[in-house]
């Protein structure tokens, strides 16, 4: 299981294929690359504490 500290790092990671495929210059790469950012975005703020979480927590 991934922590939420590790998703930029397994983001970079994933982007690592992508940026070998980006050599043939091709337009649907840009798109799989700007998906892969999006994605770690969404997972990374998906996994934050809300702040009703962190109210009850400092209460």
């Amino acid at each position: 299981m991934v922590s939420v500290h590790q998703v930029p790092s397994v983001a970079l990671l994933a982007l690592l294929p992508a940026a070998l495929y980006a050599l043939s210059v091709d337009t649907i790469v840009v798109v799989a690359l700007v998906n892969v950012v999006l994605i770690a975005a969404s997972v990374y703020t998906m996994f934050l504490p809300s702040e009703s979480t962190l109210k009850a927590a400092s209460a």
